[in-house]
């Protein structure tokens, strides 16, 4: 098992001459907050979808026992807009799973940022880890205008 060093290596090689593994951090559970209630939401989108299946399969029964085969173009036009609205409703409640996704990607890329900038050291100021003052970037934020 290799060991940690908390010392930054200029040429990235460790103490051997070796060159050093990147490791990528794990994202503890507690960084990642739950979306609770928008997980509520789109269970609520799928059982509504899943409702509805139901509530157009006991219609098409309920159609064709009182009314028979003239029932059917009455009931072909329900059931196409009801399954559209099926279709609407399960792909609403993939579309809030797919933020809650994409809020978990943003909160652990939040989280990996702050860990590098907190391990990141500037070359100016040795024993300052973190931030670099604007005025001491060897950079400057706007490039500068040639004559």
């Amino acid at each position: 098992m290799a060991e940690e060093h908390d010392e930054v290596v200029e040429n990235g090689l460790d103490e051997e001459g070796k060159p050093r593994s990147a490791r990528a951090a794990a994202i503890r559970e507690e960084d990642i907050e739950p979306y609770t209630a928008l997980r509520w939401v789109s269970t609520l989108f799928k059982a509504a979808a899943i409702f509805l299946v139901v509530a157009l399969i006991g219609e098409s029964i309920a159609g064709l026992k009182v009314a028979g085969t003239q029932a059917i173009p009455l009931l072909l036009g329900e059931m196409a807009r009801t399954v559209v609205f099926i279709v609407v409703l399960w792909g609403a409640g993939d579309l809030v799973r797919l933020m809650i996704d994409l809020g978990h990607d943003i909160r652990a890329q939040r989280v990996l940022l702050a860990r590098l900038a907190y391990r990141v050291r500037d070359p100016m100021h040795p024993g300052v880890r973190g931030e670099v003052p604007i005025e001491d970037q060897e950079v400057p934020a706007v490039p500068r205008r040639r004559n």
